[in-house]
């Protein structure tokens, strides 16, 4: 494992944070590029429409919303943890934090923000899909150097032993790479979300879908971690796949609701359509 990549003088550069800033300006600058000429069928000069502006004004705020809602959620799901241990609720550089955490509050912060620059949530929230996918997919490759979030022991030709959190200054057995697989399926994920988002659809339909790819993603993904780095909460199943199994049919029901609904035309349609 690599935790720390070099330091600065007395500063030690995580690899963790390094490479969650790598996936977030990797997402920012996708983002970026898919509004230069316009979104949802709106031109950078329409009202409503979301500019580049909007795109990185919002995002640096949503860093800063996402990494405290992530380890908030963290912190609450295994508060033992940190008792006694005040000033490690703060190194979220040496890891321990939530995705799940980060997309809530992050899904909060872009609806303020809509709604503060009079501006379409579903459609925002359509463009940030993917933009977040591609960044989760980077960031998770911080988790592997940083060495958490492995999985349980295996005999595949590609396991890899971590530093165990069971007992510090071991390693484990050979192990699922299972931060490789979130990122590999991330890729897959945000390959979906950029595909999903070039085809006329409804605002809000690659959001929900992001959503429910999430969800069966981190249930296939905890199968590998169950036992290692991800503790049993009920009836053999993790805190993150009780609430997959939660949030799965809550979002396929909303996205087959809102696809069976007439299509609203986008404006970039509407102006090209004909007059009879």
């Amino acid at each position: 494992m690599l935790p720390t990549l070099f330091q600065i003088g007395p500063i030690p550069v995580r690899s963790f944070g390094v490479m969650v800033l790598a996936g977030f300006l990797l997402g920012l600058a996708y983002a970026l590029r898919r509004v230069r000429g316009g979104w949802a069928g709106r031109g950078p000069g329409e009202p409503g429409a979301i500019t580049r502006e909007h795109v990185f004004d919002m995002s640096l705020g949503g860093l800063f919303v996402c990494i405290v809602g992530a380890r908030l959620l963290f912190i609450a799901l295994d508060w033992r943890q940190f008792s006694g241990r005040p000033l490690d609720l703060f190194k979220v550089w040496s890891g321990g934090i939530s995705i799940i955490g980060a997309i809530i509050a992050g899904s909060l912060y872009l609806w303020w923000y809509c709604r503060r620059h009079g501006l379409q949530f579903l459609e925002f929230a359509d463009l940030a899909a993917p933009a977040f996918a591609l960044g989760y997919a980077v960031g998770r490759i911080g988790c592997f150097l940083n060495g958490c979030c492995y999985g349980h022991p295996c005999d595949l030709p590609w396991a890899v032993r971590f530093p165990s959190e069971a007992v510090p200054g071991t390693l484990t057995p050979p192990s699922h790479p299972a931060q490789l697989y979130a990122t590999l399926m991330g890729l897959a994920i945000f390959g979906i979300l950029d595909r999903w988002t070039r085809r006329p659809r409804q605002s809000g339909e690659a959001f929900l879908g992001f959503l429910g790819l999430y969800a069966l993603y981190r249930f296939i993904d905890e199968i590998f971690r169950k036992g290692a780095t991800a503790q049993v909460l009920v009836a053999g199943l993790t805190h993150a796949q009780v609430l997959s199994l939660v949030v799965l049919p809550i979002v396929l029901f909303l996205l087959v609701r809102l696809r069976r609904s007439p299509r609203r035309p986008q404006a970039g349609e509407m102006a090209s359509t004909p007059q009879r």
